[in-house]
């Protein structure tokens, strides 16, 4: 049913003796005037906003009072709010590709972050409203969506820049605050041209830290204070386009991409398991003069439809001919006309699970009905469970036959997405946000374990996890070694220990776990690439240059694998061949500072000093936090026998990182080489300090130790 609280009234008795100005005025008087044909939205502005983590019964407007969330409220008021949306998969990266494109994950192919990405051949809402005289700009808030994984296809700006944070490690996401700060300025920009803004919130995701005001007024309720801030970015958007002139010819959709479930059935977060608190969404969506305002669709519908039914209200049509099975629809027909869509039926999947070689779900809802796929099959009502603790299986097993037959026609249109670049940094960037990246273990599904079964051990694995991105790395190896005892072929439990072993100096285990993971999962490009990094932080170069070629010739476009294998031939002395290897990663990835910066040290090493410089400042260019290239910077100055234009580089490389122990060795060479013999002093015996206990800095200490000795051996007053 279709709520819109509209008055009809019969008009066509004026209209059929042909008194057209009685008959209007006639439409006036009784409220007629509401009922009109729907103008076309053909050139109005698209205003996408994506808010991540996002469940619907957390918004005020879907029945939560304890929201707050106002310009939501006042948008769905404005527009239509979609009820019953569900998400096709809990993830981000997955979820977000069938926003874009219509189209289920086993059509696009993307089933889990940072594991493929979208095809550049793959059609978009961008692609289609650029190909229409739209100027598009995306603005996204997590590392997830980066450049890399292809949701770049179809805009002209696509601003994913996430800035690395040398004192908090690998920062993978940003505010939403500073999300659209860079939006807003975008669409200050002048033109001609009807704008598509795609603008991504990350704030609810997980760990729940929301700012001032919300952190203190959600003290109990963090989540919840997060969605308040989200929504308070929202309004910010919204703002401008009544500020701008827009308001009036612009689109607006708000959309969830998948839930949360806040401890449902066992899952703390999100992306294992397919019950509604992770599916079920927000949508709302608001045009002026064509959407009916104030109206709530009731009748279930995807979150795949999205994209279909934006291109319709904007008369940019989606092509029936590209839609299979439960590809998204075009719902602007009865949305424009105030009616419910059809029914049809709903599908969502999670192929998180084989990351931890457990079986990946899938869903089919019908009306009321859904079921769950899995090594023990479920079957709901949620017209009567809406919290599915009631399995209707084995008593309804006919119904549950009927929907697992569709699923199976679904999972035969099947499309291989290629496979993403990830390496070190990208890894280390996604588990920062809670992912574990990795390809599918080995096995039938059938014989695998099912999730809902696990969720104590994945548990266990969250809070591991989570020990390691905070630093406690003692609790991290304790919780994952018992977590291997229990699940010894887990290649997921496998390589993050090796991940704490590895931050913790323990390279020889590191390297064995790496080579265990290897083995229970060949085809795996990441477990590859890692053991092939350990080995080379273990100084064990020759295995890792071979282990790299491995990597490369199973992923040659992974650019961290070529950089690298730049660094491993240059520590060899080959530093032509290193040179080589990082002018292929950054050709790969023109955006990775880090590749930059190594490109620069190799040129200097080369004494191809004019070379090296520009390299080192496109590497600020891209990441002006980084203190590396400005530590190269003024290594180089040293080399061209100007310590004392040294000096200022090293100053800002230590303002970057107080901590960055190199720095403070540079700079005391380059106070020892300007003649200042005091600040050396200082310099030496700071590093000195800071270094003792690092085994990997021995020679570093020994040569420190040798011009402290000779300073302090020097006049007292030069």
């Amino acid at each position: 049913m279709l709520l819109a609280g509209r008055q009809e009234v019969e008009c066509s008795r004026a209209l059929r003796v042909g008194l057209v100005f009685l008959s209007c005025m006639f439409a006036f008087l009784s409220g007629c005037s509401r009922i009109h044909p729907a103008r076309s939205g053909k050139g109005f502005n698209l205003l996408l906003v994506t808010i991540d983590t996002v469940r619907a019964d957390h918004i005020g407007v879907y029945g939560y009072h304890s929201a707050e969330t106002p310009t939501l409220d006042r948008l769905a008021a404005s527009g239509v709010r979609l009820a019953d949306v569900s998400s096709p998969v809990p993830l981000t990266a997955p979820a977000h590709a069938s926003i874009l494109t219509g189209l289920l994950p086993p059509r696009h192919g993307v089933r889990n972050n940072g594991a493929e990405g979208l095809a550049p051949t793959t059609r978009t809402l961008a692609t289609r409203l650029a190909a229409a005289g739209y100027r598009t700009g995306s603005f996204v808030g997590a590392f997830v969506l980066d450049h890399r994984f292809g949701f770049a296809n179809g805009f002209a700006r696509f601003d994913d820049e996430i800035p690395f944070d040398p004192n908090a490690g690998l920062e993978a996401e940003r505010p939403g605050r500073v999300v659209v700060d860079r939006a807003l300025a975008w669409l200050d920009e002048p033109s001609e041209k009807p704008f598509f803004a795609w603008v991504h919130l990350y704030d609810a995701h997980a760990p729940y830290k929301p700012p001032e005001p919300y952190r203190t007024r959600f003290r109990g309720a963090l989540y919840d204070g997060e969605i308040a801030e989200v929504d308070h970015q929202v309004g910010r958007l919204l703002e401008w386009l009544e500020r701008s002139g827009h308001a009036a010819t612009t689109v607006v959709a708000v959309a969830g991409d998948h839930g949360e479930a806040l401890g449902e059935h066992g899952e703390l977060t999100h992306g294992l398991l397919l019950y509604q608190g992770c599916l079920h969404v927000p949508v709302i969506l608001s045009a002026p003069g064509l959407l009916p305002s104030g109206s709530v669709v009731t009748r279930p519908v995807s979150l795949v439809d999205l994209a279909p039914t934006l291109g319709g209200v904007l008369a940019v049509p989606f092509e029936d001919a590209t839609r299979l099975h439960l590809d998204g629809r075009d719902l602007s027909p009865s949305l424009l006309a105030g009616n419910e869509p059809e029914a049809e039926d709903v599908y969502a999947e999670s192929h998180y699970a084989e990351v931890f070689g457990w079986s990946p779900l899938a869903a089919l809802r019908r009306g009321p009905l859904k079921y769950i796929a899995a090594p023990e099959p479920e079957l709901y009502d949620l017209a009567r469970d809406p919290s599915e603790t009631n399995n209707l299986l084995p008593a309804r097993s006919a119904d549950a036959g009927a929907l697992a037959a569709r699923l199976e026609v679904v999972s035969k249109s099947t499309t291989t997405a290629p496979a993403a670049a990830v390496g070190g940094e990208t890894l280390a960037r996604l588990e920062s946000l809670g992912y574990i990246g990795g390809g599918a273990t080995a096995g039938a599904a059938s014989s695998r374990k099912d999730p809902k079964s696990m969720m104590p051990l994945f548990r266990d694995f969250e809070t591991a996890h989570r020990a390691i991105i905070e630093g406690k790395l003692d609790v991290a190896r304790n919780e994952l070694e018992r977590l291997v005892a229990k699940e010894p072929a887990n290649p997921a439990f496998i390589a993050q220990l090796a991940e704490a072993c590895r931050q913790t100096g323990d390279y020889p285990r590191a390297v064995a776990l790496n080579r265990q993971a290897i083995a229970l999962s060949p085809g795996d490009r990441n477990f590859r690439y890692n053991l092939a990094a350990t080995l080379l932080l273990a100084h064990q170069v020759d295995e890792a240059i071979v282990a790299l070629n491995t990597a490369i010739a199973l992923d040659p476009l992974r650019a961290e694998s070529h950089s690298a294998l730049g660094i491993a031939l240059s520590l060899k002395g080959d530093f032509e061949g290193g040179r080589e290897q990082l002018v292929k990663a950054a050709e790969l990835d023109p955006h990775d500072p880090r590749i930059m910066n190594n490109l620069g040290d190799i040129l200097r090493e080369l004494k191809r000093y004019d070379e090296a410089e520009p390299a080192y400042r496109k590497a600020i260019q891209l990441d002006p936090r980084f203190p590396a290239p400005w530590e190269g910077l003024g290594t180089l100055e040293i080399m061209r026998n100007r310590p004392s234009l040294a000096l200022p580089d090293f100053e800002h490389a230590l303002e970057l990182a107080p901590n960055f122990r190199r720095g403070v060795l540079d700079r005391a060479l380059a106070e020892e080489l300007s003649g200042n013999r005091l600040a050396a002093i200082a310099d030496y015996k700071t590093f000195l300090a800071r270094a003792a206990a690092d085994p990997n800095l021995a020679k570093q200490r020994q040569m420190a130790e040798q011009a402290l000795a000779r300073l302090e051996a020097g006049p007292p007053n030069s």
